[in-house]
C-alpha cells in the first residue's frame, strides 16, 4: 500500500512541479505559514510536500508561526471512556472555529502546551498526544505508581532544549512525590518529596516554570508560591505581595506571564478584587488593576487573553471582560464535563518521537468501540459516521451573563 501511495505521489509530484514555478525552499516557507489543519491535508498533494513537512526544522518553523498567527481559545471535555471533545474559538471574535473528537483511553487531561496535551487515568496510564495529527506516545508506568493514593500530570516545554516534560504529583500518605519524564526518554525520575500542603495541586505553567500556591496551615492563607523550573529541574519559593497576604489568592497564566487574582477574604464586606502580574523570575510583582468582581464559589480562573479572564467549572466556561464590557458563558452538553482549557495552537509536534501510535487505531479496539456511545460499532467507518452525527448535534452559543467587572 505504501509503495502504491508513493507511486501516486510521484505522479502528482510531476504534475505539481509543472504548475508551480516557485523554488522548493519558497514552497516550504509558504507551507510553514499555513494553519496546521491545512498543512496536514496538503500532504496528499505530492511527495515533496509530504516529505518536507515531516522534517524537524519545518515542524519547528511551523510552530513558531502558529504561535503568532494560529492560536485559538480552547477547552476539552470528557464525554466517556476513550473520547474527549476539543472546542476551539477565535481569540478575537470568540466565534466557534471547530469541534474535534480527541481519541484517548484516559479520563483526565492536562492543559494544552504548544498543541500537545497529556491524558491520564487513575491506574497510572499516561500518554502525550497531538489532537490535530491524532498521534500519541505512551509513557512508562512509574515504579512508585502503585504506592501512590492518586496521581496528577502536567505537561510543559523547555524551549531552549526543544523538549517537553511531564511532571507528576503523586499523593502519598504523608507527603507528595514529584516525578518528571522527558517525552522521548521513557524514564521517570523523582525530583522532590515534600510534606508541604498545596492549596491546589493543579500547576499553573508559564513558559518553562510550573507554579503552585503553598498553604499556610497556621493561618489558612496562601502566602508563598512554589516554583519548579523545567529547564534545570530545581525547586524554589517566592512570596506573594505583602499587601494581599490575607486575601483569597488564585494563580493563573496570561499571555506569557504569571498573574495573581486576590479576592477579599471570607467575611469581608469588600467586593473589590485585585490582579497582580509578576516579572519573568517571579521576584517582582506589579499591581495591574482593581476590579469589582468576585470569583463564584466552585470556580477557578483558567487564563487571561486579550483583557478577558476565562474561568469556570466542569459545566460552564466563562469569560469576563476586564475593560468593563461584561461577560459571557457557554454551557457544555449535559453528557460532557470540562477537564482542560487554554490557548491551543495547530502544531505538528511529536513527529520525531520514537514509539508514536496512531490514535485512530483505537477505533478498531473492542474496549473503545464498546464503551463509547459516540463511536459505537466495530469498524472505523462506522465510528467516523457516529463522530459526524455527534459533531452536528453539538451546537454551542455564548450567553450573556449578569456578572461584570469594572476597574476601580
Amino acid at each position: 500500500m505504501e509503495d502504491n501511495n508513493d507511486e501516486l505521489l510521484d505522479e502528482q509530484n510531476e504534475a505539481v512541479e509543472a504548475q508551480v514555478s516557485l523554488p522548493q525552499d519558497i514552497q516550504q516557507t509558504a507551507l510553514a505559514f499555513l494553519p496546521g489543519r491545512v498543512v496536514l491535508k496538503l500532504r496528499a498533494v505530492c511527495r515533496f510536500w509530504r516529505d518536507c513537512i515531516q522534517v524537524p526544522n519545518f515542524v519547528d518553523r511551523h510552530l513558531n508561526n502558529a504561535l503568532c498567527f494560529h492560536q485559538s481559545i480552547a477547552f476539552f471535555t470528557s464525554v466517556d471512556d476513550g473520547l474527549f471533545c476539543m472546542y476551539t474559538f477565535d481569540p478575537t471574535t470568540l466565534d466557534r472555529k471547530s469541534l474535534d473528537f480527541v481519541l484517548s483511553c484516559r479520563f483526565q487531561m492536562s492543559d494544552p502546551c504548544n498543541g500537545l496535551v497529556c491524558a491520564y487515568d487513575s491506574r497510572g496510564d499516561v500518554e502525550v498526544l497531538n489532537p490535530l495529527t491524532m498521534k500519541h506516545v505512551i509513557l512508562p508506568v512509574s515504579e512508585i505508581q502503585s504506592r501512590a493514593l492518586s496521581s496528577e500530570y502536567f505537561l510543559g516545554s523547555v524551549q531552549s532544549k526543544n523538549e517537553y516534560k511531564v511532571v507528576c504529583i503523586r499523593h502519598r500518605v504523608r507527603f507528595l512525590t514529584f516525578e518528571v519524564c522527558t517525552v522521548g526518554t521513557q524514564l521517570w525520575r523523582a525530583v522532590r518529596e515534600s510534606a508541604n500542603l498545596l492549596k491546589t495541586t493543579k500547576a499553573v505553567i508559564v513558559n518553562d516554570v510550573m507554579h503552585w500556591l503553598l498553604l499556610d496551615v497556621a493561618s489558612d492563607f496562601t502566602r508563598r508560591i512554589l516554583l519548579f523550573n523545567l529547564t534545570d529541574e530545581i525547586f524554589s519559593e517566592t512570596a506573594v505581595p505583602d499587601t494581599i497576604k490575607d486575601h483569597n489568592l488564585e494563580l493563573f497564566e496570561g499571555e506569557g506571564k504569571l498573574h495573581l487574582l486576590a479576592m477579599p477574604s471570607k467575611g469581608s464586606a469588600s467586593e473589590v478584587s485585585e490582579i497582580w502580574v509578576s516579572n519573568s523570575t517571579c521576584t517582582v510583582w506589579d499591581h495591574m488593576c482593581n476590579i469589582t468582581f468576585l470569583l463564584p464559589s466552585g470556580m477557578r480562573p483558567h487564563f487571561l487573553h486579550k483583557k478577558k479572564l476565562f474561568y469556570g467549572n466542569q459545566k460552564r466556561f466563562y469569560y469576563i471582560d476586564l475593560e468593563g464590557r461584561g461577560g459571557s458563558y457557554i454551557n457544555v452538553p449535559s453528557d460532557e464535563s470540562i477537564v482542560s482549557s487554554g490557548i491551543f495552537v495547530d502544531s505538528l509536534l511529536l513527529h520525531s518521537v520514537t514509539g508514536l501510535v496512531d490514535s485512530r487505531t483505537l477505533l478498531m479496539g473492542s474496549d473503545y468501540a464498546g464503551s463509547s456511545s459516540h463511536a459505537a460499532g466495530s469498524s472505523s467507518s462506522g465510528a467516523g459516521q457516529s463522530f459526524k452525527e455527534a459533531k452536528s448535534s453539538r451546537k454551542m452559543k455564548w450567553r450573556l451573563t449578569q456578572i461584570s467587572a469594572k476597574k476601580t
